[in-house]
Parts: structure tokens; C-alpha cells; sequence
């Protein structure tokens, strides 16, 4: 993929966000409109990925201090200090396996470097099953840390961490 490139999110670009996750569920969790300017406001980290002037992917990440009530937030919350939590990550079905979800990941641990953070922590769905990002972030350097069932049982996801110290 050509002059593919990181950049923070613009609030004008919401919409269009929204309507790419909601195509992408439910490898990701469905979400409102106002939900996710809700997670703009609280996210440590929202950038996106383009390339040709089209956004071909984002990312969301919290850290700690969020007021996010998400359980799988709430699990690495209870359990470590400092981390950065991916809450989503978003590629375009045409993205795909041209490295944007690898270059968010590795501009995140930049971020998270410069900010002196030494874990990345993220839950992938064991049911429904997503065999792509098992892949992804096992091949990544994440290991699982825990499982736990979402959503009455509707869910159930791998807890998953990468040490960055």
C-alpha cells in the first residue's frame, strides 16, 4: 500500500470511523455515534492510518486514568499499574495484509515508549472466533495473560499483553 502514514484523528472524521467499525463487527464490538466521540474525548491515543488520502484503518487506546467501564479495560485496570489498553483496531476489508494494522501498532509503541509505559494490553474474541487476530497478535509478541466471557456469555475473549521493558 502506498504512502501509507500515521496521523491523529479529526474530529470531522467520526462518521466515517463509525461507519467502519460498524462494518467490521463483530470482530469488533458494535458502538453508537456518541459512544465513540465518547471514546475520542477519552482515548489516550486515536490515530489513524492512510494512505492516498483515504483512511484505511484506526486505532483506539486507553490508558488507566480513563473513565472507560469496559470490562476487559477493567480487568488489565485491576491487575497493572501502567499500560496502554487497544480498545479497537479498525482495517479496511481492502487493507488487509498490506501491514496498516502493524504500523499502528508499532507508531503505538512509540507512544507508549516516549511516554514510559511497558505494557500493551488487548482482548481478541475466542467466540465468536477471530483466527486473524489470534494470528496477528500472537505473530505481534502478545501472550495471553487471562480469559474472561463478555456480554452474558455472548463473548468470550483472551486477555493479551506485550512487554515493552
Amino acid at each position: 500500500m502506498k504512502d501509507l502514514h500515521i496521523r491523529d484523528v479529526a474530529t470531522a472524521e467520526l462518521q466515517e470511523l463509525f461507519e467502519l467499525n460498524q462494518a467490521n463487527t463483530p470482530h469488533v464490538g458494535s458502538i453508537s455515534l456518541g459512544n465513540l466521540e465518547n471514546l475520542y474525548e477519552r482515548a489516550i491515543y486515536f490515530r489513524v492510518a492512510e494512505a492516498a488520502h483515504h483512511i484505511v484503518g484506526f486505532l483506539i487506546v486507553f490508558d488507566p486514568s480513563a473513565e472507560y467501564d469496559s470490562l476487559n479495560f477493567l480487568w488489565f485496570k485491576k491487575r497493572f499499574e501502567s499500560f496502554v489498553y487497544i480498545d479497537r483496531i479498525v482495517v479496511v476489508p481492502d487493507g488487509r495484509r498490506y501491514g496498516v494494522a502493524s504500523l499502528l501498532y508499532r507508531d503505538l509503541e512509540v507512544f507508549a515508549g516516549e511516554k514510559n509505559v511497558p505494557l500493551m494490553t488487548c482482548e481478541y474474541n475466542l467466540r465468536p472466533k477471530n483466527e486473524i487476530s489470534r494470528l496477528f497478535h500472537r505473530n505481534y509478541g502478545f501472550e495471553e495473560a487471562g480469559r474472561q466471557e463478555t456480554q452474558q456469555g455472548g463473548k468470550y475473549v483472551s486477555l493479551q499483553i506485550k512487554r515493552l521493558k
